[in-house]
């Protein structure tokens, strides 16, 4: 009997690994959109696997729970989040401490407002689930380290006040930054023009560290 071509076995493979590939984004996609739209508790696995157009045992071929899809979906969506916070220590512009800062501010809560209604549901979720407690504690490690670093690159070059604990404004921005954005975002508590806001937060911060606003 002749054997198949090894060329066509290949992109057969091939074939089935995109295939694969696919199904398991659109698995993503679907919980994303289902999350969002019924929040955690009240979602099925049967729900996810509906949306994604997949059979319910092919969701279990990729993820054990719904728990695990959300935990992956939970630590994508906060670490969109949390790498903005790099353009502050961004030497390589001639933008002022305060430009560099509202550029940040900027950024992270334009991608925190496209993502409002998942991160509702992540901060309901770190309340209860350990796992995504801990991805969210260890994010918030990263991200302190990096304002503990601009915060003090601020200072060396004399443009923040010298008596602050780098580690005490850190906490304070970031502090600042995310509880600022529930409250606004995701809990209505606000009701506020969005680059107004940007203006006032980026003033509060200013404030506080003593960043003179031209240097």
């Amino acid at each position: 009997m002749a054997m198949p071509a090894r060329d066509h076995v290949d992109k057969s493979s091939g074939t089935r690994a995109r295939q694969r590939a696919l199904a398991r984004v659109r698995l993503l996609q679907a919980a994303k959109e289902v999350f969002e739209e019924k929040g955690f508790l009240d979602v099925r696995v049967a729900d996810i696997a509906a949306r994604a157009g997949v059979s319910h045992g092919l969701f279990y071929h990729y993820f054990d729970s719904k728990q695990e899809i959300f935990r992956e979906l939970a630590a994508a969506v906060d670490e969109r989040l949390a790498d903005t916070m790099d353009v502050v220590l961004d030497r390589s512009t001639a933008a002022t401490p305060c430009e560099r800062l509202q550029a940040a501010i900027r950024l992270h809560f334009e991608k925190y407002r496209v993502e409002a209604r998942m991160m509702g549901v992540i901060e309901e979720v770190s309340r209860y689930d350990d796992a995504v407690r801990a991805a969210r504690d260890a994010r918030q490690r990263v991200e302190k380290e990096r304002l503990v670093a601009a915060v003090r690159q601020w200072q060396q070059r004399g443009l923040a006040d010298p008596r602050l604990d780098p580690e005490v404004a850190a906490v304070l921005i970031g502090s600042l930054t995310w509880g600022f954005a529930e409250r606004w975002m995701v809990r209505g508590d606000l009701n506020y023009d969005f680059g107004q806001g940007i203006e006032q937060i980026t003033m509060l911060l200013m404030n506080a560290l003593r960043v003179d606003e031209g240097a």
